[in-house]
């Protein structure tokens, strides 16, 4: 029996690689703007870089370290280090355990003290640690060590500990004194005391070793000495405060980098006279997903990232190329739907499946022409036999899709409440005309906008899954966030192996495979996107109330947006609690910030979110952005207040009927909602990215 395939795509957070496997598996953007450029490692002012689970925080501080600095240079990491003109220095806050530095009987004033005193002492250690390793066999050290030492003590206070001589020795007394208050703190709960002496003066250390370094050694001169402080949302709020501090007091040649998720920034407050820090004047912010998201160069940067793991697993053979050939070849690997005119190749299956019988979407228009009729609503017809004249006019037998677009266009006249009769014969002139090449006015542009869902409906329809498959539409999915691709990829390739395929070395991994992965994948970023408690439940319940809403547009019958998985609204008219589910949505990725959206009406510009692309096939939606749906303060609310949340189901349903045969939202006939309101724009407004 084979074994199965090693995944190359099986782990995904880089917290779980060490530092070799770090810098092997780096990929930078292939522009003059890459991650060095964003990142600015060698930039005074302090930075914080931000983004959602999975956009590459914690690889990017960390290849900016000084142990993949030291991997990178080898024997000649000091020259390097002047070279790059920064030396990193990493520490995760995860490791802090952050919840000992609470309670137990004492004052969350002592706590501060405490906790910053222990930042000091872990902080000064990581940077003699990296210091000495940089400057291991320097001839300058030996020589000012003695001096540097002795101006170090001046700011500690080591009663207790014997007077140390070099920095190795410094650096021992440090940790004992560590030691000594992890012992305090552990045993606070028990004693109910803290005895603590707090030896260092907060930042004496962390900005005067730098100092002291740069000023005594030469190598050293025109170094930035820069903390990378990672995981920032593991801190409380006061702990953070202590940080924010650090950073306003900065003192050269020291600066920090901040890694955060877009929720982790509690406060911006400081010890400083409780002063916030500002944006653009204590630091600076890099916003990671957004920016590779708008990236022109992302799609190349993926596709990189996909070769890089493939090349570590000798997925693909040694002599294929350069990493940029193997990447531009690399959609070659996935199956894809069969392209052709008016999708003829994609479509076939219903030719095929429903031959000599009527198509369900033809039975479908049958069944609400009949209705209409006997509801006096079907403007124009008389009878049976006028049904079947419109079914035969609107017949596209050999296009599906063609078929289809009919429909829709027939369907949007009838909500106009145009003759019924004459819009059918006009639709399919508009239909032969385009046939034969015609690629102007109303059908082309309807084809346009709405192809991907017309296929779509297509598919439902005709009770196939829907398709979220090849390599553009993956990238596409991840939305920025490349541990969103992995994971896409990780569950296709268990799949394809699951299959019996050989993933990446024998045929395209099958359509099957891909779409079960999707699927897969969708489901674990819903569940992992779960935040804790009231607020987590209140945010999932809300994307599933806007989940389903778009999902019930698309598949009426007279969609009015197209790609409908964003919405626009005026949120300073929404409920405080509509508010901050919205926004905290919004920081945990579920949903993303496209900007603002001029309202159609009062010229006014509202906010405008997509539904993550993740979750796009969880409700069978599109994953690219065109139309975006305008939602009145009611409607926001019904989704994302608690609170209003039993008057969705009315509201949605009086909003999907204005889109459904055959009444089209109109009460006196047997609708919902007898005020429709003015039409939308069905072409307005809208992105095509």
């Amino acid at each position: 029996m084979n074994e199965s395939p090693t995944n190359p795509f099986n782990i995904t957070k880089a917290v779980d690689f060490n530092d070799q496997e770090i810098n092997d598996y780096w990929v930078d953007i292939p522009s003059g703007q890459g991650f060095a450029a964003m990142a600015k490692p060698t930039s005074p002012m302090p930075m914080l870089i931000l983004g959602g689970k999975g956009s590459g925080k914690t690889h990017l501080m960390r290849y900016f370290s000084y142990p993949l600095q030291r991997i990178r240079y080898g024997i000649d990491v000091l020259g390097g280090i002047k070279r790059d003109k920064y030396i990193g220095v990493y520490l995760r806050c995860g490791g802090l355990n952050s919840a000992r530095f609470k309670n137990k009987g004492q004052s969350e004033e002592l706590w501060a003290d405490v906790f910053a005193f222990y930042m000091e002492l872990w902080l000064s250690q990581l940077m003699l640690t990296t210091a000495l390793s940089a400057l291991d066999g320097a001839a300058e050290l030996a020589d000012n060590e003695p001096a540097i030492v002795a101006e170090l003590l001046r700011l500690i206070d080591i009663r207790g500990h014997e007077s140390p001589k070099t920095l190795v020795a410094l650096k021992d007394v440090l940790r004992d004194l560590q030691q000594e208050l992890d012992g305090a703190i552990n045993n606070s709960a028990i004693t109910g005391t803290l005895p603590v002496h707090i030896a260092i003066t907060r930042g004496d250390l962390i900005f005067g070793i730098p100092r002291l370094l740069a000023s005594s050694l030469s190598s050293l001169h025109d170094c930035l000495f820069l903390y990378l402080i990672d995981e920032f949302e593991n801190l409380s709020e006061t702990q953070q405060k202590y940080v924010n501090t650090l950073l306003r007091e900065r003192q050269s040649p020291s600066s920090f980098k901040i890694g955060a998720r877009m929720y982790g920034v509690r406060t911006q407050s400081t010890y400083s006279a409780d002063e916030d820090n500002k944006e653009g004047s204590e630091f600076e912010v890099l916003r990671l997903d957004a920016i590779l998201r708008e990236n022109e160069h992302y799609a190349a940067f993926a596709k990189r990232l996909i070769v890089k793991r493939l090349t570590e697993f000798s997925r693909v053979p040694s002599d294929a190329g350069s990493l940029e050939a193997m990447a531009e070849s690399l959609g070659e690997a996935f199956e894809d739907t069969p392209k052709g005119k008016f999708a003829a190749p994609e479509t076939a299956y219903i030719i095929e499946k429903y031959a000599g019988r009527e198509r369900p979407y033809i039975r479908n228009l049958r069944q609400h022409l009949e209705l209409a009729i006997s509801g006096s609503a079907a403007p124009g017809l008389r009878g049976s036999q006028d049904i079947e004249k419109i079914i035969k006019a609107l017949s596209c037998p050999e296009y599906p899709l063609l078929e289809k677009a009919n429909l829709f266009l027939f369907y949007k006249e009838w909500r106009l409440k145009h003759d019924l009769l004459a819009v059918a014969q006009i639709i399919a002139g508009e239909c032969k005309s385009y046939v034969m090449g015609g690629e102007t006015g109303r059908y082309h542009r309807s084809l346009l906008h709405f192809k991907a869902d017309l296929l779509a409906q297509l598919y439902r329809d005709t009770d196939q899954r829907q398709r979220y498959v090849g390599l553009e539409t993956f990238i596409e999915i991840s939305s920025g966030l490349p541990r969103n691709l992995l994971i896409v990829l990780k569950h296709i390739f268990a799949w394809a192996a699951f299959n019996g395929e050989r993933p990446f070395r024998g045929n395209p991994i099958s359509i099957r495979s891909q779409h079960a992965g999707v699927m897969e994948a969708s489901e674990w970023f819903y569940r992992d996107a779960r935040m804790l408690g009231r607020d987590g439940q209140i945010v999932m319940d809300s994307i599933n109330r806007l989940g389903t809403l778009f999902r019930g547009i698309r598949f009426s019958e007279k969609p009015s947006e197209c790609s409908c998985s964003t919405f626009s609204a005026d949120v300073s008219r929404a409920s405080d609690a509509a508010r901050n589910a919205l926004d905290l949505a919004e920081k945990w990725s579920l949903l993303i910030d496209v900007g603002g959206q001029r309202d159609r009406n009062t010229e006014r510009i509202d906010a405008k979110y997509q539904l993550s692309r993740m979750l796009a096939p969880r409700w069978d939606l599109a994953i690219y952005r065109r139309g975006a749906l305008a939602l009145s303060a009611d409607e926001l609310n019904s989704i994302f207040d608690p609170q209003h949340a039993a008057e969705f189901d009315k509201l949605s349903e009086t909003r999907v009927a204005r889109m459904r045969a055959p009444f089209f939202g109109n009460r006196s006939n047997g609708g919902s909602d007898a005020s429709e309101g003015p039409l939308p724009n069905l072409f307005a407004d809208q992105d095509h990215d």
